[in-house]
Parts: C-alpha cells; structure tokens; sequence
C-alpha cells in the first residue's frame, strides 16, 4: 500500500448510481444505508465512507495516502486506524482478509473495490432530507507534491480524532523525538505510597535516578522539576490545570509521573509519560524486588518509547520475521511488543492486521495462535499452530517449527496431558537437522523440563533446565532465563525448598521485567504467590495472588487466572475464609467442566475436598479426592496423582474408613516403585504408616511412630515433614499430650505464622487450660483472618 498509482495524477469525478447493489448486500450511497437483503447493518460514519470511496473508483486500487487524504482531510492518518477501517468494513460485508471477495489487497498499491456492482432499483431507505451539498460527490484538496485531486460520493464527515493508534489499543503514546529540538523531560518526585519509613528515599532518589538515566543532552535532555509553589501546587498527572502550569513552569515538552507501591514482598514502579501540549500518554507497570533496579528499567523503557515508537526488540522482531511491507512490519512489531506486555487481546488485533494483509505470513500467524490460545480460544490457536508447523517442516524453518510444536505442546500442558505435549515435541524434534541453533535448544530443554517436572521426574527436570539457565545466561536472553527460573522454582517448591523457591522467581521477576515479558510476569507473581504461602507468610501470598487475578482478568490469560483462584483459594481456606474458598472452587470447576479442561478441573475437586475435610463432610471430602485422582490420572500427573493419594490416606483416616486408607496408601507405594523419582516419594512412607497404625486404633503407636521419623529429619522443611507435624500435633492433642504439641519446635518455629499452626496451637493451650493464652492467640488469629489482603471484589470471584 505503500506505492501510489500512476493513475493517481488523473482527476477523478465519480459517476456510480446512488443505490447499487454487490451480491446480498445493498448499498444506498445517498442515505448513508447498508442492508443485507432487507436486515440493515449498522457500521460506523467512516466505514462507510471508506465502503463508498472503494466503491466510486472499482477500476483501480486506491493507495493509502489517497484514502487518508479523502478521509482524514486535514490530519495524518495512522496506518492502525486505517486497518481497523478495512477490517470493520469487511466484516460488515462478510469479507475478510483471506477471502477477499469484495475489498481487496492490492500488495505495493492498496486497496480495491473488487465484488461485482449493479444499479438497484429498489428503495432501501426513505433518505433523509438533505441539501445537495451533502449528497453531491465532494471534492477533497489537493495534496502536495504530485498528487491529484479524488472526489467520492457521500457526505465526508469532519474528521474524527483517531482514538486507537497502533501499539497500545486505546491508548496513546507521546510522541517521539524530532529530528530537530531535544524533547525537555521534567521527572517529577516519586509517590511512595505504602508510608514506609525505610522508602522515604524513594522520592527524590529514583526521580534523580531516572532523570540522569533518560537524559542524553541531545534527542532527550532532562529539566529540574519546578518547586511546588511557584507550579501553584504539586503537580498531578490527571489535572489539565496542573499540568498546564507544569508546562508553563518548567519549559518541559514531557513530564515523568512515578509511583511506588509494595504488594507483598514485590514492588511495584507505576510509570506515566505525558505530552504536556497534546496531553497523549504512555503508561507502564514495572515488577520487581529492588526499586532502583526497577527505575533503571523504567529509565530505558521512557528513553526509547520517547526516541521511537516502538521497543527496539518489538522492532528488531519484524525484521527477523522477513516481512517486508512497511506497514505489515509495524503492525507485527506493535503486536510483538503487546505481546510481551501480557496485552493478548490487543497483540491479536495486531496478528490479524498482519493476517488481513497476507494470509501466509508464518510468525504473525503463530503468535496469534499463542494470544489465542493464552486467551481460551483454543481450537481456533491450535488450528494456527498447526498450519505455521506443516508450512514450516515444508520450508525447512527451524525455529519456526520448534515454536509452533512448543505452542501446540502447551495446550496439552495446559489441559495437563504431558504425555501428548511431550509427543507433540518428539514429533518435531524427528524432523530436525542437527545441530540445532542455540535457542531452539534452550527453548526445548525447559519445554521438556517442566514435563519432567509434572510427571515427577525432578532429577531429570532440574537438570534439562540448569543447562537452560546456563545457556540463556551465556547469550544474555533475559526472557528465556526468566522462564528458566520460574520452571526452576517450581521443582524447588515440589522438593519442600520454599526459601530457594521464592529466590528464584524474585530472580525470574526481574529478569522477565528486563526482558520486557509481562505475561511471564504475571505467572511468576502466581507462584510467588504460592511460595510464599508455603513459607508460611500467607497474608503476602494473598496479596501477591490477588495481583495475579486481577492482571490475568485485565489480559485475559486464562490458565494464569485459573490458577492464581485455585492458590488464592488454598490460602482463603486457611484462615477459615471457606464460604470465599468454596466459590473460587466451584467458579473454576464449572469454568473447567465447560471448557473440558481436566487439568483445571482436577485442581478444583483437589481444593473441593480439602474445604469438605476442614467441615468434616467426609463423603463428599473422599468423594471428590476420588474423582481428582482419576482425573490426575487420566492426564498422567503422577506428582499430583502421589498427593492425592496421600491426603486420600489421611481424610479416610480421619473419617473411620480404615479400608479406603489401607487401598489409598497401597496405591501410593505402587507409584512410589514406578517413579525413576522413587526416593521423593517414598520419603513419605513412614508417615502413611503411621496414619494407617491410627487408624486401626493404635493411637499411641502412631504418635510415638512420628516423633521418632520427625527426630530423624532433623531440621528439614520440607511438605512431609511440615504434614507429619500437623498430624502428630493434633494427635497428641487427642491422646491428652497437649503440653507435647506445643513443644513441638516446628510449631514456635518455622511453622509458627501460618494459620494453620496458630489454629493448633490455639487447641493445644486450651487442652493445656491455658486459657489466657489461648484468648490471646485467638486474637491475633481472629485479626488476621480479617485483614483486608482477604478480602475480594465480586467480579474476581467469577470465571469468563
């Protein structure tokens, strides 16, 4: 679209009949009035206008400065507004990019009216009373240079302001620097808002710090943020009154608005950049553990959306992709860049832009498939992805083949079919050269690392992804270290390490924020969440879990936002908060039962039964620990399908039911022997012994059983030794041992924050008489259980 038409020189007088017709569709030109058949369609004022100037010159593509020109008369036109023009124009006609039956994608000249026209005789609509200058074809102005002059029939509104310019869906960016003047920033102090005396640096050193970074004395230059009296007031980013001042002030083109602000152990950098003339913004939020590491990446975020429109890496993409049209570059490189963002629903439009231009652009194509099926819209990514794998084996494409299986195994991880992803994978391995290039090793050893990990197999999972790890680190790959470490983390949380799991996503976090990947991000938040929760600092694992909700609602990643309600409701269910438990639960059961996701709906019977145990509604608790096991098991998580059984041992324990604990523990040491991770598993063993010797009422045997396999893990921290604590605390309890309990050195230790040690504790001082004590506990528990980390909004309740 980039090349004009010799013909474009040629005055152009528009002669069609007011009302034509094009197949089904009706076109009244006059009356502004489309119909297909008789059923009217409405389209908006410049739709039509673009459907009626196609329609006036059907012997010829029009380019895009002919159309922008004849449509946005008096202001530049972004290729993006454009493109929706085309793509909402289609669909009002039943077009679209790849059929191309009416409107048509001239490549190197634009775009033309190609569906069959004839005069219709009958009235669609009686037309409005008008004047003639509103019907009468309009003559637009010359445009400079060679350019001729088109007229098209219809009126021609006044140009509307673009509201969607390419790159942030309704939002704009500032505009980038000149070739002439430098842009004058002024960063004004950081907001802190979590009042913490250990920050109150923050306001003047991260402000500091951004302005020495973003200022280069040339295309950008930093200016001091004017004194709140002689700016009238301190400045605010969402008053026009404030930042008109500000601009008269400080002399400044742009002003930097930073806010900090703690969500558990993460920081979060609120970032806004606004064109103190046009008012245009950008905003960002950063993620991390360190906020002066934060502003540095804030820093260069600001300093290249200012000197270009686009991140470099969104940019350097479109050329790696071999597309050659300008136009469909930009549209690739904006959906890269939404993409990284965690902006799916925006990185789709992008993708179909490229797709509406031409329909056999391989990456467009497959990363659509990954916003696609990030977004639940499964089979229509999967059917992506499979037509990028066949075009690439066909080309020979190597790192387009390996993506395209890795998009195709991740629907299978995500349904929690590992053995199909990891056929998926093996597949396509089969069919390349070797040796293969650095990256698409990487990206396979953590593909086939987290398999490894969700079968069990962690010796083999840890290793596939430290050679990963080393490998992203030696090329400097931010993004892929991330996801090496978030993959990483988790088989250090399945281990018991919590500690060592919590360094490395606040590790994976940084590095996902400097590679620019908001999505992975988002998942990183989510098992930070969990982690923390296991290290027993659940308030901050709600908080972390409840960002994660809201961050996977606003992107729509609907894995990420399953799972954030799952963990969200293990922590609710700590604190007693079982009626919000229960409907996060219920919420992704039902979501899970629609979309026929096991995985999904394994997690949600899981939680189902630990909130039915916590009522002692032992059918339904043994109920639904049953169905989660089949389930598990259907989908080969043998990790998953060991848990199960191992809570299936305790709750028919605990319900009286000694043949159900016998059959659940037998089924377990039989997976033990399976596993190449048979160590793992079997660490377990003694404590279901012990629950089995319990339960045919050797209570004392029991209990003894368990000090002496507690005193023989010494300080290990692990989920077997912190599960055996909780029974033998509540065991000596019953036996009337409460002073024991409570001298349990894990209780008042390690374990001592998390609800449930307080909730035993609390039972054991009142065994012990200690009433007092126990008041005092039961407060502080009581507090917490309130504390506003626990609260949710209705809509974070609810499933799409």
């Amino acid at each position: 679209m980039a090349t004009p038409s010799d013909q474009a020189d040629t005055p152009l007088v528009a002669v069609r009949p007011q009302r034509v017709r094009s197949g089904a569709y009706r076109i009244d030109l006059a009356a502004r009035d489309i119909r297909r058949d008789t059923t009217p369609i409405d389209v908006e004022a410049k739709v039509f206008d673009l459907i009626a100037l196609l329609i006036a010159h059907p012997e010829r593509a029009l380019s895009k400065r002919e159309i922008g020109d004849a449509l946005w008369p008096d202001r530049a036109v972004t290729d993006a507004a454009l493109s929706q023009l085309l793509r909402k124009a289609r669909r009002a006609l039943g077009d679209d990019g790849e059929t191309q039956a009416l409107i048509r994608t001239v490549h190197g000249r634009g775009l033309q009216w190609v569906g069959a026209l004839e005069a219709d005789e009958d009235t669609l609509a009686a037309p409005a009373a008008s004047s003639p200058a509103e019907t009468a074809p309009a003559s637009l102005p010359a445009r400079r240079g060679r350019w001729g002059w088109i007229a098209l029939l219809g009126v021609l509104l006044a140009a509307a302001a673009v509201a969607v310019l390419l790159g942030y869906g309704t939002r704009s960016e500032p505009a980038a620097a000149a070739a002439g003047a430098p842009l004058r920033v002024v960063v004004l102090p950081t907001v802190e808002s979590s009042g913490d005396p250990e920050l109150a640096w923050v306001r003047s050193g991260l402000a500091g710090l951004i302005g020495s970074l973003i200022g280069d004395g040339r295309a950008l230059e930093t200016v001091p943020a004017p004194d709140p009296a002689d700016a009238g007031s301190a400045p605010s980013a969402d008053d026009p009154a404030a930042l008109a001042r500000l601009h008269a002030a400080s002399g400044a083109t742009h002003a930097v608005f930073t806010q900090l602000r703690q969500v558990g152990p993460v920081a979060e950098l609120d970032v806004r950049v606004i064109a103190l003339d046009s008012r245009i913004e950008y905003r960002d939020v950063l993620r991390g553990s360190a906020p002066a590491a934060i502003a540095v990446d804030a820093a260069e975020r600001i300093r290249q959306r200012l000197q270009r429109p686009l991140p470099q890496a969104a940019t350097e993409a479109a050329g790696a992709a071999g597309i050659g049209d300008p136009f469909v570059a930009e549209a690739y490189a904006r959906g890269i860049d939404a993409q990284m963002r965690g902006d799916a629903a925006a990185a789709k439009k992008y993708f179909d832009i490229c797709l509406d231009h031409d329909p056999n652009l391989p990456w467009p194509r497959l990363h659509l498939a990954t916003a696609q099926i990030g977004t639940g819209e499964t089979e229509a990514g999967v059917a992506n992805a499979e037509r990028v794998l066949a075009a690439a084996r066909e080309r020979g494409q190597v790192m387009l083949q390996v993506q395209a299986a890795r998009q195709l195994a991740s629907v299978a991880f995500r349904r929690g079919d590992v053995e199909a992803a990891a056929a998926v994978l093996d597949a396509a391995i089969a069919d390349l050269p070797e040796p293969l290039p650095p990256l698409a090793q990487i990206d396979l050893l953590i593909a086939y690392g987290s398999i490894e990990s969700e079968r069990g197999h962690w010796r083999g999972s840890r290793t596939r992804l430290e050679q990963a790890l080393g490998q992203a680190r030696r090329l400097g790959d931010r993004r892929r270290e991330a996801s090496a470490l978030f993959n990483l983390a988790v088989v250090d949380n399945a281990g018991g390490d919590a500690e060592a799991a919590i360094a490395r996503l606040r590790a994976a976090l940084d590095a996902a924020r400097a590679g620019g990947d908001g999505a992975l991000e988002a998942a990183t938040l989510l098992n930070l969440g969990g982690a923390e929760h296991n290290a027993g600092r659940s308030l901050e694992a709600a908080l972390l879990l409840r960002r994660a909700l809201t961050l996977a609602r606003e992107r729509t990643d609907r894995q990420v936002q399953v799972f954030s309600a799952i963990q969200l409701g293990w922590v609710l269910a700590a604190f007693d908060r079982t009626d919000t438990a229960t409907a996060l639960a219920d919420a992704v059961l039902h979501y899970a039962e629609r979309e026929r996701n096991v995985y999904w709906e394994a997690e949600a019977l899981w939680l189902s039964a630990s909130l039915a145990a916590r009522d002692e509604d032992w059918p339904r608790a043994l109920d639904r620990l049953a169905r989660a096991q089949q389930a598990f098991e259907s989908i080969g998580l043998r990790r998953s399908v060991a848990q199960v059984l191992a809570e299936t041992v305790q709750t028919a324990g605990r319900a009286g039911d000694g043949a159900r604990a016998q059959a659940a523990a037998d089924a377990y040491r039989r997976l033990a022997e399976s596993t190449d991770d048979a160590d793992r598993l079997a660490e377990r063993l003694p404590l279901i012994e012990a629950q089995l010797r319990r339960a045919g009422g050797d209570a004392a045997g029991a209990a003894a059983a368990l000090e002496v396999f507690l005193g023989a893990r010494g300080n290990d921290r692990g989920p077997v030794t912190q599960a055996a604590v909780f029974e033998l605390g509540r065991w000596l309890i019953e036996l009337g041992r409460p002073e024991d309990a409570l001298a349990l050195p894990a209780l008042g230790g390690w374990l001592a924050e998390q609800p449930a040690a307080r909730a035993l504790r609390i039972r054991a001082l009142r065994a012990a008489g200690r009433e007092a004590d126990a008041a005092a506990e039961q407060a502080r528990l009581d507090a917490a259980a309130q504390a506003p980390q626990l609260d949710l909004p209705p809509e974070l309740l609810a499933m799409p």
